[in-house]
């Protein structure tokens, strides 16, 4: 049984080039899982390879000799290839499934050619109680996969995390702003990422270099879901690919579909109020006096709702109303009332 490799370690061995064999990807904290991933595409091909990046899923039924196929094949015109292997619920692995697997993976040694990755998804590992007590698939497993762990990240190492992100852009962000942000905001990264993305990008437009912590009430939008305006947004442009693509994410990202819903009903809510209010002539500063929202998100929502007409925003709402009640009240899968209301809003 081998003992976890940190994030950190993993990101080393990409960096270098030394990426090899099997890797076992678990825990909680999913953003550094494809951070990582991208890492690891990226330190095997400059560019997309569809021929050499395989993604198999488990879900579905010939996921093992789908597996065994690509890792006992050669690359094509290419020293390596990539292997995943997505949603494997590894808590249901046992008896001869899970020692035939572990069989398989103990094969990599022999297809140096070949890099292959389990990512599993918090509810779909159970490692057991590390290091004493480790389950029998991770004893399994990891006597064949170099096993990766992605614990939640620690609030100082969070602080840290966003200064290094205010840096890239350029801005300087003190430990004491960046713990206000965390605390306004978010711990998951996913949700982070986004607001310090919103946050840098206004302070850039203001012209100044450093974040200021007055900013962040204005700009951010405090523990709601990440990705509420570009999935709206997608929603009433019509296109439905990107806006199953951004569902799709939040639901991997374990998103509650009420709070997924609620953040597009927010949305809309002001795109429709700020439509409404610039058709009657209202400057943009008067709205933003009027309704107590910041100028810069007043600008978005004007933005956004330039090309809509104020009727096409009320239907919206009316079949975002009748979502809301059929998640509320029937006994129909949340997420399938979602999906069909991103079909019907994208024909509006």
């Amino acid at each position: 049984m081998m003992t976890p490799m940190t994030p950190k370690e993993f990101q080393k061995i990409c960096k270098t080039g030394k990426a090899q064999g099997g890797y076992l990807f678990f825990g909680e904290e999913d953003y550094l899982k494809i951070r990582c991933l991208s890492l690891l595409r990226t330190s095997l091909f400059k560019e997309e390879d569809l021929f050499n990046h395989v993604k198999i899923s488990a879900q579905s039924g010939d996921w093992f000799e789908a597996t065994a196929d690509q890792i006992f094949s050669l690359p094509v015109f290419a020293e390596k290839k990539l292997v995943e292997l997505h949603s494997l619920n590894c808590r249901k692995l046992e008896g001869e499934t899970l020692d035939r697997f572990a069989e398989l993976l103990r094969e990599l040694p022999e297809h140096s050619e070949c890099v292959f990755v389990l990512y599993t998804a918090p509810e779909e590992f159970d490692p057991g109680k590390l290091p004493k007590t480790p389950s029998a698939v991770y004893k399994k497993l990891s006597a064949a996969l170099t096993p990766v762990r992605f614990s939640y990240e620690t609030p100082a190492g969070l602080n840290a995390w966003i200064c290094r992100h205010f840096a890239a852009r350029g801005l300087s962000c003190t430990p004491a702003v960046a713990a206000q942000l965390l605390d306004f905001a978010s711990k998951d990264m996913f949700t982070l990422s986004a607001e310090i993305e919103k946050l840098a990008d206004y302070t850039l437009q203001k012209g100044e270099n450093s974040v200021d912590p007055a900013d962040i009430e204005y700009v951010c939008c405090g523990r709601s879901i990440d990705g509420a305006f570009d999935f709206t947004d997608a929603l009433l442009r019509g296109k439905s690919g990107q806006a199953l693509k951004l569902l799709s994410a939040m639901e991997a990202r374990r998103e509650r579909p009420e709070n997924i819903l609620g953040g597009v009903v927010d949305t809309v809510s002001w795109m429709y109020a700020v439509k409404r209010l610039t058709e009657a002539g209202v400057r943009r500063e008067e709205i933003s006096a009027k309704t107590g929202l910041h100028p810069f998100r007043v600008e978005r929502f004007c933005e956004a709702a330039a090309e809509k007409s104020g009727e096409r925003l009320e239907k919206a709402l009316e079949l975002l109303t009748e979502a809301d009640l059929k998640i509320k009240f029937s006994s129909v899968d949340s997420y399938t009332v979602l999906d069909r209301l991103v079909m019907r809003l994208c024909r509006l």
